[in-house]
């Protein structure tokens, strides 16, 4: 996988920034169906990501996910960090994978992070969780390599799309965890995970020159 505009340690530093400015909204978002506190979760993760990214700035791409991937799941092990962390691990075995585009490849990479991510949180596309958004950017990302889409741009049409999702999902019933239990508490409030993503890709689309 060829590396995007900046490096991708770049890249992946500037949404665990976003991500960590971003704890009070997300530990908001995540009181009105969940514990309230995956603002401090992610927080945590992003500065694990980030002394990994110190550590690997030259790595390559399969190696430098499976790192970050690591380092989550020991320094955010609740059920939020163990998710985010299996997409990184899931994504850095098909980006070392022989190939050209390099939307395609983070196509195939967001593809393997979402089905890492529904395997392992038993969730659906339609359940209001992370896992809408990712399918909403897995669409848009092989729509963009199929028009032929430069990486700058793919990524912003990915944020749009992960926006999109994450709006979407104020009208959804929470069919699983523990926002099933409150799902009228939940309804009206975009889905916590969503967001997450949504803040990730906005940071990243803009520091890749979009």
């Amino acid at each position: 996988m060829s590396p995007p505009r900046g490096g991708l340690a770049a890249l992946l530093e500037s949404a665990a920034d976003a991500v960590a400015s971003a704890t009070a909204e997300l530990n908001r978002l995540d009181g009105f169906a969940g514990d309230g506190d995956l603002g401090i979760t992610m927080s945590e993760a992003a500065r694990a990501l980030k002394e990994v990214l110190a550590d690997n700035q030259e790595a390559k791409p399969e190696k430098l996910l499976a790192a970050c991937g690591a380092a989550i799941a020991r320094r955010a092990p609740s059920t939020s960090g163990t998710l985010v962390a299996t997409g990184f691990l899931r994504a850095a075995k098909v980006v070392g994978q022989p190939a050209g585009d390099v939307v395609k490849i983070l196509a195939g990479a967001f593809e393997a992070a979402q089905e890492g991510v529904q395997a392992r949180g038993k969730a659906a596309v339609g359940d209001r969780t992370i896992v809408d958004g990712l399918q909403a950017v897995c669409t848009s990302l092989a729509d963009s390599a199929a028009a032929g889409l430069n990486l700058a741009e793919a990524l912003r049409v990915a944020a749009d799309a992960a926006g999109a999702a994450t709006d979407a999902t104020a009208a959804m019933e929470p069919r699983i965890g523990r926002a099933s239990w409150v799902p009228d508490r939940a309804k009206g409030h975009p889905d916590a995970g969503c967001a997450m993503l949504t803040i990730a890709l906005v940071a990243v689309s803009e520091a890749a020159g979009a």
